[in-house]
């Protein structure tokens, strides 16, 4: 996350027992929005960032983000006493989103607004590729999983869940960890905004 404030949050959306189509493979899709701002220098157009912005939390708005939804495949089947996922797989949606200045920018600023952007999307390609991450973890853990249970298969579906969500935490960590290793004073971020601004 690009942002002034928090950090990345990643939405898990996943409904145990609902058949999703079976997957060949890890299927990784990926878009990218922007919103607007305006500004005639560096700081104006930092603070309509902070004003138009993706929402990250209750209060903090963002300049750019990663958002990402995850979805595991497949349906548990009971055979020989041995409860697993048939079809099993991964769906993950990942959107970036940038901020885009309306009109044109000034010969100067509009070179420290290309310096500025290009690095708003090397940080959320970093992103992108940390929840990728997570998307092969748990295409691999979906597609093994197999737990000797009863025909109702609770106890395997107890375990797949306690098991799944540390995944995601483990991921959340290193989303995490990255922001605030990008974030800290006289970071990549930092250097990144002072070329916008014109204080570098």
């Amino acid at each position: 996350m690009y942002r002034l404030g928090a950090a990345v949050a990643a939405v898990l959306s996943f409904l145990l027992f609902v058949a999703w189509p079976a997957q060949a493979k890890t299927r990784i899709t990926e878009k990218t929005e922007y919103y607007e701002i305006s500004g005639r220098t560096g700081m104006e157009l930092l603070l309509d960032m902070n004003r138009r912005g993706p929402r990250q939390g209750f209060l903090t708005k963002a300049i750019a983000q990663t958002r990402y939804e995850t979805r595991p495949d497949g349906k548990f089947v009971h055979e020989k006493g041995v409860c697993r996922i048939k079809g099993g797989g991964v769906t993950m949606k990942i959107t970036y989103v940038y901020p885009k200045p309306r009109g044109t920018l000034d010969k100067d600023l509009g070179r420290r607004w290309k310096l500025f952007q290009a690095d708003n999307v090397r940080h959320e390609q970093t992103h992108g590729r940390i929840a990728r991450e997570l998307a092969s973890e748990v295409d691999a853990y979906v597609r093994g999983f197999a737990v000797k249970d009863g025909p109702s298969c609770w106890k395997a579906l107890s375990r797949f869940e306690r098991e799944l969500q540390a995944y995601y935490t483990r991921n959340k960590k290193k989303q995490a960890a990255f922001d605030l290793k990008e974030h800290r004073d006289g970071g990549p971020v930092d250097k990144s905004i002072r070329i916008l601004v014109g204080k570098r």
